[in-house]
């Protein structure tokens, strides 16, 4: 009895997390890179008034695991919907 009550607690717990995981997913989109782009310039458009620009670079990078800056024309980029 004890053993299935413990079960049904780490059930529990790994669907609570699960839940918890797609909660705090981020809406995305996608970008294709245009000719004369650059990370900087497109994050840059793409920043509200007020926020930094760095930030937004840094989340593309990480969103779209680049190993730099530089990007490519006719890439994909995954883009946050909002920020």
């Amino acid at each position: 009895m004890l053993l299935v009550a413990l079960y049904g607690m780490g059930l529990g717990m790994m669907l609570g997390q699960q839940q918890d995981d797609h909660a705090g997913a981020a809406q995305v989109t996608s970008h294709i890179v245009q000719p004369g782009e650059t990370l900087w310039g497109y994050a840059t458009r793409i920043t509200p008034a007020g926020q930094d620009v760095s930030e937004t670079v840094d989340e593309l990078i990480a969103l779209n695991d680049l190993d730099s800056g530089n990007l490519r024309v006719g890439q994909h980029i995954v883009v946050p919907v909002e920020r």
